[in-house]
């Protein structure tokens, strides 16, 4: 998977200490899915154009 950016740190510490309205478990589970899409959608784009995968998401 792609590194989270710092946005999205911000916004999964933010949903934790925050008064939360949802719990821990759906915050992490949609961060982690958000996660693996982001990295689909880089990993198509780059098949898309035939350029070679950056090494870290190479299997």
């Amino acid at each position: 998977m792609i590194r989270p950016s710092v946005a999205e740190i911000r916004r999964v510490l933010a949903r934790l200490f925050l008064p939360a309205t949802q719990l821990i478990d759906h915050v992490l589970a949609w961060s982690r899915f958000r996660m693996v899409h982001q990295t689909r959608a880089l990993i198509s784009h780059y098949r898309r154009r035939g350029d070679p995968l950056p090494t870290h998401l190479r299997m």
